[in-house]
């Protein structure tokens, strides 16, 4: 029976890594659809779109025991899709309103948040090394983005609020996930989510003209790109986060997810040529040194065996 518990805990985890680490890869493709003339809201429609279509050749598995049946439980499940859809919006104003590093450093706020609420229900119990783990990953975030060098200007309120709004949607969905597993499977949640940001980003690209790209894109480079992006961005990471998180819990997750800046930052490298600085590789070490410290067993930290009810 334990062994049985570990390799399961063993699986959730490395599903939640392969799905930071498809979110570290798709930072460095979609630099590329940005150089054919998208914006990320399009990039993010084109995702999202990918996902959908994909989903939904799962759709015979989408059982009546596989889907919500009361109010609250419908409730929930579009307050996830909502929150993924926020994510995304929010995250392309804090690229907007200023440096990339803003919005790609507070992001990761979403792991206090997380683990906060994990410790105030009882889900878990305080814990001195995770919260220095917490700390060392929000370090490594900050080292590896250089978010000190860009406020050398001001004007980045608006940046910082988008992003601060951004880590609390990307709380959100750790949060709801285990509570939605228990009524729906993964596939079933990942076309939900992905469905909710079609629609959602479909309707901001018509809404709002200013999350177009004015310059024309060169279609043909950026639909093979969009169907990269898709995979990358929003189908395999998406499915493997919804089985990763019930199986590991949220606050696990979180810190297991942060594994996409040491990919982006690698990657960006091997693939872009770009330089890594004694700095980032520091914030490297950091988040793996934080990764780690987090997932290690300590003794007023055990994880209480109820389910979490955000």
């Amino acid at each position: 029976m334990k062994t049985d518990l570990s390799n399961s805990q063993s699986f959730g985890i490395i599903l939640v890594l392969i799905s930071g680490a498809c979110w570290g890869f798709h930072g460095v493709i979609i630099k590329k659809a940005y150089e054919v003339g998208a914006s990320f809201q399009q990039v993010f429609f084109a995702e999202t779109l990918f996902a959908s279509i994909f989903f939904l050749f799962f759709a015979r598995s989408f059982g009546h025991k596989q889907r919500p049946h009361t109010t609250s439980q419908w409730r929930d499940l579009a307050m996830c899709g909502i929150a993924s859809l926020a994510l995304g919006t929010f995250l392309f104003l804090a690229f907007s309103l200023g440096p990339i590093a803003i919005g790609a450093t507070l992001l990761f706020l979403y792991m206090p948040q997380v683990y906060g609420y994990a410790v105030f229900r009882g889900i878990q119990s305080f814990s001195y090394l995770k919260t220095v783990s917490i700390c060392l990953l929000l370090l490594g975030a900050g080292a590896t983005t250089n978010i000190l060098g860009t406020f050398d200007g001001d004007g980045f309120t608006g940046a910082i609020f988008a992003a601060l709004a951004a880590s609390t949607c990307y709380a959100i969905i750790f949060l709801l996930t285990p509570r939605l597993s228990a009524f729906t499977s993964a596939t079933f949640r990942s076309f939900s989510i992905s469905f909710i940001c079609f629609l959602g980003s479909g309707a901001m690209l018509l809404a709002f003209p200013f999350t177009r790209n004015q310059e024309p894109i060169e279609w043909l480079p950026f639909l093979g790109l969009a169907l990269v992006l898709g995979f990358l961005g929003q189908t395999l990471p998406v499915i493997t986060l919804m089985k990763g998180i019930p199986i590991v819990g949220s606050s696990i997750a979180g810190a297991l997810a942060s594994i996409e800046l040491p990919v982006a930052v690698i990657s960006s490298a091997i693939f872009l040529g770009e330089t890594v600085t004694i700095t980032q590789s520091l914030g490297v070490a950091l988040v793996f040194i934080g990764i780690i410290l987090f997932n290690l067993p300590s003794r007023n930290a055990a994880r209480k065996l109820k389910t979490a009810e955000p």
